[in-house]
């Protein structure tokens, strides 16, 4: 089969188009210079009428030039059109008989293919051994190792190094002795960079030193909290108390409060005014029913911690019971 050409022949095709192109460039030219330093009076409106009709010749003169250049190209190109329409349908044909033989070849190809794959498997099989429950074929599997150009021989080197480096890298990991090993292996078997599970432990020490440093912190916040609300219940527990007789503030008391008759003193009610929180209550009342035994010995009957105040009742002695 072969192409023939028999209309135009080698030197019949078109060579060039004649026409009067140095003519028409010579006077475009000039008429063109001349309107090029051509000024109108923006204030006449006679002149700018005249620049308005010199501006639509000249764009008339563009429209019939562009449009016998069309009509050129038209006229050249049809038979050009008509014949790379017929190659077209030509090679459409041929494009049938080529499809036919290029499925064959192609299901040829896919059972090769298949082929080496299934050996590809069984050499990682081979050169994995119990790696293979972390290290999936899957995960190291390169397409290009289908290609017929890729040797068995090369697959199998490539495993093998694939092997040797992982087993390598997690032994390091287990001798590393971390508390995040398994995180590290986790990390590690993504993309079998050591660099990265290394990266991996340093992040989660790091977390972990500042939770123990917050954690510390937050408990000696609570241990200071703790030892100012006991210090502020102890308090708030010695308001009003009789100071010991033998003390300093004892004497002192005697001396400046003159005595009264215990049976004219029937009740009296002191009240102190606190500020606590309402959390604190139970813990204060604890610390107070600590010391009823010396608030016997002071007089007090009852001692109570509310939302506003402490109140601490004192009575005569023989109805102190009354009161407990």
């Amino acid at each position: 089969m072969e192409l023939k050409i028999y209309n135009p022949q080698e030197d019949g095709f078109l060579r060039s188009i004649d026409w009067n192109f140095q003519e028409l460039k010579k006077e475009i030219t000039e008429k063109a210079n001349d309107y090029k330093n051509l000024v109108y009076d923006i204030n006449d409106d006679g002149q700018i009428k005249d620049a308005k009709k010199d501006r639509a010749d000249l764009r008339k003169f563009n429209t019939v030039l562009n449009d016998k250049r069309k009509e050129m190209k038209k006229r050249v190109m049809e038979p050009y059109t008509k014949f790379e329409s017929q190659v077209k349908e030509l090679t459409g044909i041929v494009d049938q008989a080529i499809d036919n033989i290029d499925a064959q070849i192609k299901d040829y190809e896919e059972i090769k293919r298949n082929e080496k794959l299934e050996k590809v498997r069984r050499i990682y099989e081979e050169e994995m051994g119990g790696l293979d429950r972390v290290v999936p074929f899957e995960k190291i599997f390169r397409e290009q190792w289908l290609n017929v150009s890729t040797t068995l021989k090369s697959i199998k080197e490539e495993i093998a190094s694939i092997y040797q480096k992982v087993d390598k890298d997690l032994k390091l990991i287990n001798t590393d002795g971390s508390v995040y090993t398994f995180e590290m292996k986790e990390e590690y078997l993504k993309n079998f960079d050591l660099q990265d599970a290394i990266a991996l432990k340093q992040r989660l020490e790091e977390n972990e030193r500042r939770k123990a440093d917050f954690e510390a912190q937050r408990k000696r916040e609570e241990e200071e909290r703790q030892k100012r609300m006991k210090a502020e219940a102890q308090q708030i527990a010695s308001a009003g108390k009789k100071a010991p007789q033998g003390s300093k503030a004892g004497k002192a008391a005697r001396k400046e409060t003159p005595k009264k008759n215990a049976e004219t003193v029937k009740r009296k009610k002191i009240v102190f005014e606190i500020t606590a929180n309402e959390s604190h209550f139970d813990y204060l009342n604890q610390v107070l029913a600590e010391i009823q035994e010396e608030l016997k010995n002071a007089n007090a009957g009852i001692l109570r911690i509310d939302k506003d105040s402490v109140e601490v009742f004192y009575v005569n002695k023989e109805d102190a019971d009354k009161w407990q």
